[in-house]
């Protein structure tokens, strides 16, 4: 389990307003000395500009401290656990006793999805979305429709023509469930939480990866973004629609897959955090050597359920803790 410190923004302010305060002071202290001195100038320039770099490069990941726990936070205020559905993506967020169901998994982990919501127990789920259309996204979704009381099921606006698309249609006319196609800027109300629809920006893009319906979920205190399968294309978009992408944790698209999660991209969203949800020994060499280098040259921290299992974010109004099933 991991912990990351906070601080609090008008502090940091602060301590801003009076670093500057003391720049100014020793710039002219430093032009002033040269006056009589060019050489000390030059000796005390070369510090000065180390010290500068020094305290500048990467400061907001400096403020990230680590520390191990076993219990869940009293005043969580939004949890995110990552299911460890093997080669495919499924997401559980809760705030104050709402729900939300982000796809399922593959049909071979469909009913332990099914089994963690009632061993947690969930009856009800306020959302389901659905990310995309592939397998292993949406056939463990179908499990859930059948054996929980659903409020909405938000999807991409899309048709698949494939046997488990079928079967979640008629899933749909079996529970008299209609779907919402959410647009881009639509956001919806968890609990404490709220989450905004970030893509697709469209429908007509050849690869049905960058169709997937992402979101960026929040408690006002940390937030989470998660894209389902979407690639390069899908992230620009994002980017050229100026939205706001930034989250302490980013749930890595495509399942760490090279053709996502931009260098761009990332700076963009500056996460501390990165989840990739994948199966261990996956036949698609996943997650890829180059996307883990992009989050490592960014230092950002890396869980990955093939490693850790099942993994849950705790999220209070100071700290962001982290739990492993391994």
């Amino acid at each position: 389990m991991y912990h990351r410190q906070r601080k609090n923004k008008q502090r940091i302010r602060t301590k801003f307003s009076a670093f500057m305060m003391l720049f100014v002071f020793i710039f002219v202290l430093v032009c002033h000395i040269g006056l009589l001195n060019p050489d000390l100038t030059a000796s005390v320039k070369t510090s000065f500009q180390d010290t500068l770099k020094g305290l500048f490069t990467n400061s907001s990941k400096q403020d990230t401290a680590l520390s191990y726990s076993e219990s869940r936070p009293e005043n969580t205020t939004l949890s995110v656990t990552f299911l460890d559905v093997g080669q495919g993506n499924c997401v559980l967020a809760e705030s104050d006793g709402h729900y939300m169901l982000i796809d399922g998994g593959d049909r071979s982990h469909s009913s332990f999805v099914v089994s963690y919501l009632q061993q947690a127990g969930i009856t009800a789920l306020d959302y389901v979305l659905i990310s995309h259309y592939d397998a292993d996204h949406v056939s463990g979704v179908i499990g859930a429709l059948y054996q929980f009381d659903v409020g909405n099921v938000l999807s991409p606006d899309y048709s698949a023509d494939t046997k488990i698309y079928q079967s979640y249609v008629n899933c749909l006319k079996k529970q008299n469930i209609t779907p919402v196609h959410p647009q881009v800027g639509d956001t919806y109300i968890l609990g404490n939480a709220s989450f905004t629809v970030v893509c697709p920006d469209r429908y007509d893009y050849e690869e049905e990866n960058n169709r997937s319906l992402g979101i960026r979920l929040t408690d006002s205190s940390h937030s989470f973004l998660i894209l389902g399968d979407a690639q390069s294309k899908s992230e620009s978009a994002m980017l050229n629609e100026n939205l706001d992408l930034s989250a302490d944790v980013y749930m890595v698209s495509h399942h760490g897959s090279a053709s996502s999660s931009t260098e761009k991209f990332l700076r963009a969203v500056h996460p501390a955090f990165a989840v990739i949800s994948v199966g261990a020994d996956n036949d698609y060499g996943h997650p890829a050597q180059k996307t883990l280098s992009r989050l490592e040259a960014q230092d950002i921290q890396i869980l990955r359920t093939d490693l850790s299992g099942t993994i849950t974010a705790y999220s209070t109004p100071d700290t962001l803790t982290w739990s492993t099933g391994r």
